[in-house]
């Protein structure tokens, strides 16, 4: 009997959001307390400011999990999205907000929300799935 090798790949890669994916997830988080709405609405505003300008034109480094490649923002991008985009301390605070949410749609918007945020934190633009497959593709193409 042959053996099936598990290979686990870290990292956490989730779909490219839309401005218009951001603003139907509202509707989600009606029913949540104030301060839950408040993280979402500062979530949300820092995301929507982010989609604004196109991907950045910096060269990538590979990421740790060999995966995809990590691309700084450029700096023109850096000051124009500094206003909203929350302090790597404040977006461990929304992370205990956001933990009282329930299992469920919600919680997945709001952690959505708050992994892009967590991205710009680090001036980097999210690592997302599209990204993945476009480098995976252009890989395999190369080779």
């Amino acid at each position: 009997m042959s053996e099936v090798k598990q290979v686990i790949v870290g990292g956490s890669f989730a779909p490219k959001l839309t401005a218009g994916e951001v603003h139907a997830m509202s509707p989600l988080f009606s029913e949540c307390d104030a301060e839950v709405k408040d993280v979402v609405g500062i979530l949300s505003r820092c995301v929507l400011t982010f989609l604004e300008t196109p991907e950045s034109r910096l060269p990538g480094m590979p990421h740790p999990s060999g995966v995809a490649s990590v691309v700084p923002l450029e700096e023109d991008e850096k000051r124009r999205i500094f206003d909203v985009v929350p302090w790597s301390w404040e977006c461990d605070t929304y992370g205990r907000v956001l933990d009282r949410l329930p299992l469920g749609n919600a919680r997945n918007a709001a952690y959505h929300l708050l992994w892009y945020a967590r991205e710009l934190t680090v001036d980097r633009e999210p690592i997302t799935v599209d990204r993945i497959v476009r480098e995976v593709t252009d890989k395999v193409r190369r080779s």
